[in-house]
């Protein structure tokens, strides 16, 4: 990978700051309470005191000359120099399935406090029988059960026992696999250089849609299931960014935005839906918007079952490697998360939660999740409760605008992924960026990967009419859309067809 210029990931930052905040794993005292909380205020953590000095001998700091410590630095400050917030969200993946073996993985640094998997769990199937977990060779398992029923039934009031029995069937052994180092690099390599989160949780107990609205919106106005707003529906971040003048996009890789769909009763008010070509070009122009949210393809490259998750891996290299080349590097904060857990294993109990409705009271199954930047902590592990609303409570630090509910209000920001000693001198992208392999198309022309959608939803809107033409983002047919992806993903050296 091409190492920027010092004076190159300086352009545009200001601002002369110092000292910390947060909780981590990497820090004295950063593990969470046995029922953490989104809305918890981090524990600030620092050296341990030295033993004082002998009876007798003067308090320096009672001398005139003695200096107070520069105060701690406000989350304001911390984002201070962060002018484009960009969030890939990708479909059905629990922490454990993708990270579970950094707390085995011989070469993650944090491997000792990071909550993954100890080699012993278990879930019963259908009869009793207990399923291990396992390493998975399958990389493009059957689809999971994930909607709301089903995600309440494998959380069982906290006993995390029903994932099997959720599956059941000839394939339900495939929820209690997992990945490593050695068949997703990127992510480890993720965890290697910037900073990962090993308590995000999904925002909802519950399907994509939901969790989805909840990004956007900080609710999902009651919705638990995969069904548009014709009309009505939550105010989002996209009014409250435009009313405050600030840019924002939604970029999507697939013929249709979610947005689009979703919010269908609203476009004619707010509409930031963009095409994917649109982000690589603003990447390479240094004109991204202060904030943006990447949809991948539905068809392809989202990670969602069956399709091949070296595909998913693929696109978020993608999308990383056009920001790391970006003149706006020096002044970009990304990242990367899941909607929502699809349906597979993970260990740990989702913790209550702030929200007026009762049956959002309580978070979804922990997801993969990284926060990746110039000014972002290094190889660092952040234990602190997280959810998707953590990421506008970080557009309204950052930004100012007004909260859009309670939820947004409480819901803590990202503030402490931030390193005091790089917001103000941030850092080249780190080297050994490992490359994707994946297998050529057969065709010229013809990109092989495209399946099923995982958005039915959205298809089937745009067959009976409700989502017109004119609102496609690309009209293109998927394999010619999904050929002209990869092929910048080649261009940026993130995969190796073979």
């Amino acid at each position: 990978m091409r190492v920027l210029s010092r004076r190159r990931v300086l352009l545009g930052v200001g601002g002369l700051m110092a000292a910390a905040c947060g909780s981590s794993a990497d820090e004295p005292g950063g593990a969470p309470s046995p029922e953490p909380s989104a809305t918890s205020t981090p524990t600030a953590t620092g050296p341990s005191p030295e033993a004082g000095p002998p009876p007798g001998t003067p308090d320096a700091s009672t001398k005139p000359d003695a200096s107070p410590p520069p105060p701690a630095p406000t989350p304001e400050e911390l984002f201070s120099t962060i002018d484009a917030i960009v969030v890939l969200m990708m479909e059905n993946r629990s922490f454990d399935h993708y990270l579970g073996t950094l707390s085995s993985d011989a070469g993650y640094p944090n491997r000792a406090t990071v909550t993954g998997l100890k080699g012993t769990e278990t879930n019963p199937a259908p009869d009793g029988t207990p399923v291990a977990a396992y390493k998975s060779t399958n990389f493009t398992p059957a689809d999971p059960p994930h909607g709301f029923t089903a995600a309440h039934a494998q959380w069982n009031g906290g006993l995390n026992d029903g994932f099997v029995k959720a599956h059941a069937g000839p394939d339900q052994r495939d929820v209690m696999g997992y990945h490593d180092r050695s068949q997703i690099p990127f992510y480890y390599w993720l965890a290697d250089n910037f900073t990962v989160c090993d308590h995000w949780f999904s925002s909802v107990l519950g399907p994509t849609w939901p969790n989805r609205y909840y990004l956007h919106a900080a609710s999902s106005g009651g919705k638990t299931d995969n069904t548009p707003y014709f009309t009505g529906g939550p105010a989002t971040v996209w009014e409250k960014l435009k009313a405050a003048g600030k840019t924002a996009k939604n970029y999507a890789a697939s013929g249709v935005g979610w947005y689009t769909g979703a919010f269908i009763g609203r476009l004619l008010q707010t509409n930031p839906v963009r095409p994917i070509s649109e982000f690589f070009a603003d990447a390479r122009a240094g004109k991204l918007p202060h904030f943006s949210i990447i949809d991948p393809d539905f068809l392809s490259n989202d990670d969602h079952p069956s399709h091949d998750i070296r595909a998913g891996q693929a696109f978020a290299a993608s999308i990383y490697k056009a920001l790391a080349e970006s003149p706006q590097w020096g002044r970009v904060l990304f990242v990367i998360t899941y909607d929502e857990n699809g349906g597979f294993f993970d260990h740990v109990p989702p913790p209550a939660a702030t929200d007026e409705r009762a049956e959002f009271q309580r978070l979804g199954f922990r997801v993969p999740a990284f926060v990746i930047g110039p000014t972002v902590r290094r190889g660092h592990l952040e234990t602190g409760v997280l959810e998707h609303v953590s990421v506008l409570s970080t557009v309204k630090t950052r930004f100012g605008i007004a909260p859009l509910n309670q939820r947004m209000a409480v819901t803590r920001d990202l503030s402490s992924c931030i390193d005091p000693a790089f917001y103000k001198a941030p850092q080249a992208p780190p080297p050994g960026m490992p490359t994707i392999v994946m297998a050529r198309p057969a065709a010229p022309g013809l990109g092989a990967g495209v399946g099923v959608s995982s958005q039915p939803e959205l298809e089937a809107m745009v067959t009976r009419g409700e989502i017109p033409a004119s609102m496609l983002v690309d009209r293109r047919p998927p394999r010619e859309r999904y050929a002209t992806w990869l092929a910048e993903a080649e261009a940026l050296g993130v995969v190796r067809l073979e």
